[in-house]
């Protein structure tokens, strides 16, 4: 059965050959992709959830989504949007309880600018005299779009080209321009749904 497909094969002519193992060739790499490629990332579940008051008086805070927040209680840095706000009400020790000292709120945001995250901190309570953001795992920062696409091209008839693809939501618009062996200039233009 193989040694009958092969002679089929070669009984083919060239132009036939090339363009049969071009379309095997364009689904052994689809096929392939499919197989490595890594899937995308999970988005982060945004639903509420209550406070949690924890063994060591440690509180998991409250989730409340809101998707238009109020305005922030503090100035965001120019160039950062504002991802994620949270708010903390601390009690006072007993010690200093007894001294007068008022439960403090304290104010913080998540920003972010590019791949760059910042806590911004601040209180109504009173001024906020040092603040630390220890990352401890690497947040996934969405990549930058980049919806433009160029290169040279060369194909089986010996042509010589160039090609511009621009993505324009789920379609893919695209030109090229060759130079055919006999000198003449071959144009297409393309249009494609990116999936």
């Amino acid at each position: 059965m193989i040694t009958a497909a092969v002679s089929a094969f070669m009984g083919l002519s060239t132009r036939t050959k090339v363009e049969s193992i071009a379309v095997v060739s364009v689904l052994a790499a689809g096929w392939l992709w499919w197989l490595t490629r890594t899937p995308p990332p999970v988005p982060e579940v945004l639903t509420p959830a209550p406070q949690v008051q924890q063994a060591d008086s440690s509180v998991i805070a409250a989730r409340a989504p809101d998707a238009h927040p109020a305005p922030a209680p503090h100035i965001i840095p120019k160039g950062y949007t504002e991802v994620r706000r949270d708010t903390v009400t601390v009690a006072p020790a007993p010690a200093a309880a007894a001294s007068g000292c008022p439960p403090v709120r304290v104010d913080l945001s998540l920003v972010r600018n590019g791949a760059e995250q910042r806590v911004v901190a601040s209180s109504p309570d009173g001024q906020v005299v040092s603040a630390i953001d220890v990352p401890i795992e690497a947040a996934m920062v969405p990549a930058p779009a980049r919806p433009w696409a160029a290169g040279l091209s060369f194909d089986t008839r010996h042509a010589v080209g160039v090609w511009v693809d621009r993505d324009v939501g789920r379609l893919v618009v695209g030109g090229a321009l060759a130079r055919l062996p006999d000198g003449k200039t071959e144009a297409q233009m393309r249009v494609g749904v990116r999936f």
